[in-house]
Order: C-alpha cells, then structure tokens, then sequence
C-alpha cells in the first residue's frame, strides 16, 4: 500500500500490509476554528509494527513522535495521543481541542459571508487518470458537525447539522471532505467576531445617550 499523508499536519502514515479503518469525528464552531478533532486509526498488530519499523527508520523513537512530527502544536489548546491493543487490533487516538488550522494543513474553516466551510483534504487519494485509490487498504469513516443545518456537503448522508461520509477500503477519495452551514445568527454568537461585537456594543452606547 502507498503512502497516505494525513493533511491536518501529521507526519507520513505508511502502512506495509492489511487493512486500516481511520475513524474521524471533527466538530466546527462558528468563529472559524475547529472546537475537536478526533482521529482513530485501527489496524492488525502486523500493520502496527510495519509502521512501528518505518518510524525508526526514519529517526523516530516512537510511532506517535513519527504521527505527530509535523503537528503544530502552538495552533490547539491541547492535544493527546493514546495506542492500545484491545482484542486482535491496535487503535491509535489522536485528538485535538480549540484547533486553528493553518495554511500549512490540508484542514480548513472559512467562515465569511455569513456562512462556515468546513474542508478537510487529509483523505484524497485517487488518481484523477486512473481512478485508482492510492490509498488501498484504508477504510473511512467520517462524521463531521457543523454549527448549524448544513446547507451544502459533498456527503453520503445529511442530518441537520451533522455530515457523515464513509469509503470503502479499495474506494477512490477523488475529492475533499467539504461542508457548509449557516453562521449562527445571534448578535453576539461565535460567529459574529470580536470586532463585530464591539461595533453593536458602541452603537448600542450611542442610542442610550441620546434618549
């Protein structure tokens, strides 16, 4: 199977051999900013230390150290990484809180014009010629949450303000996760911004002085 290189930041995951189910449940909020990330790779003990073994070979003393390398850190309040073997599989778990994707990660939220976008490229794999998943191998599963009913996704399923998509492991990804919802309308919600606040606050003080 060929690399797969998660666009949120993490570092190359390569995966020698079998099956892998990457899991992700990524929750919006209205200013822009990603409130968690939550991304769980499952895969047989013989695909773990395959990567295990890349990531000595590539100068790393651990597999969340390789997964994790490229991460920015400064970007998120918090952030954790958990692996544990449980029945015949090992589950690596990586989450991260009050995220603000920069320019540098494949992971991004616009909110303008009234409304959020929500993009997430860390899963395109297919070959635009070919039709071919570069990724082979990999299952995903995908739930996203927006900070109101989405009004426009490329999903398999829409449910008010919740987006969900699933590939097969042999599936093509030939475009990005993408999803767009209404900003909150509240005068003082997430959404509206700091600077928008203060503009109502002076204006608010102006109107009480004249009367």
């Amino acid at each position: 199977m060929n690399r797969i290189v998660p666009a949120l930041g993490l570092a190359a995951l390569v995966v020698l051999s079998g099956c892998v189910t990457a899991t992700v449940d990524s929750t919006v909020a209205a200013d822009g900013t990603v409130s968690e990330y939550d991304l769980t790779l499952e895969m047989s003990p013989s695909v773990y230390d395959g990567l295990q073994s890349q990531a000595q070979q590539e100068g790393y003393d651990s597999v969340e150290g390789y997964l994790l390398a490229d991460v920015n850190t400064s970007r998120m309040a918090n952030h954790t990484y958990e692996q544990e073997l449980e029945g015949e599989n090992v589950t690596l778990s990586m989450t991260f809180t009050d995220w603000n994707p920069g320019p540098e990660s494949d992971v991004s939220v616009n909110a303008s014009g009234g409304n959020v976008t929500y993009e997430d490229r860390t899963f395109v794999t297919a070959n635009e010629d070919t039709d071919v998943a570069f990724g082979d191998g990999v299952a995903v599963e995908y739930q996203l949450t927006m900070p109101a009913d989405v009004s426009s996704s490329n999903a398999d399923i829409v449910q008010n303000e919740t987006a969900v998509w699933e590939y097969e492991a042999d599936e093509p990804v030939d475009e990005p996760i993408r999803a767009t919802s209404p900003a909150p309308s509240s005068a003082f919600g997430p959404g509206m911004g700091i600077p928008v606040a203060v503009v109502a606050l002076l204006g608010a003080a102006l109107l009480a002085n004249r009367d």
